[in-house]
């Protein structure tokens, strides 16, 4: 059976253009409900969207000893969802605006996640 979660990318930008962590306080941190699980689900799945204007985002994976993957994505408004799957046994799940450039200002904009396990 399916289950998911969902909620918002929080304000402010949590990394600069060059993924160096400005504040903590932008971030969200997930818990992630098959850690528990092993063996039962078959996969996680974390989707974002955006409205109004793009967004960059920082996304990282821990799974129980270390942080195993970082991802940068983009999240364009005119597109559908921007899709990851989770790697195995990820057991949380770090999220924050990271800016494009130096010059990017636009740390406001909605962006929606949802995380969906199989």
């Amino acid at each position: 059976m399916a289950s998911f979660q969902l909620g918002d990318v929080p304000h402010g930008f949590a990394y600069n253009e060059d993924g160096n962590i400005i504040h903590y306080k932008h971030v969200i941190l997930l818990a992630t409900p098959t850690a528990n699980e092993s063996g039962t689900w078959g996969g996680e799945w974390l989707s974002f969207g955006s409205d109004w204007a793009d967004a960059r985002l920082r996304v990282a994976a821990h799974d129980g000893t270390s942080w195993v993957w970082v991802k940068h994505i983009d999240v364009v408004a005119a597109n559908s969802r921007a899709v990851v799957q989770l790697p195995p046994g990820t057991q949380k799940v770090s999220i924050g605006r990271e800016k494009k450039t130096a010059g990017d200002f636009v740390d406001n904009s909605p962006v929606g996640w949802l995380l969906e396990i199989k």
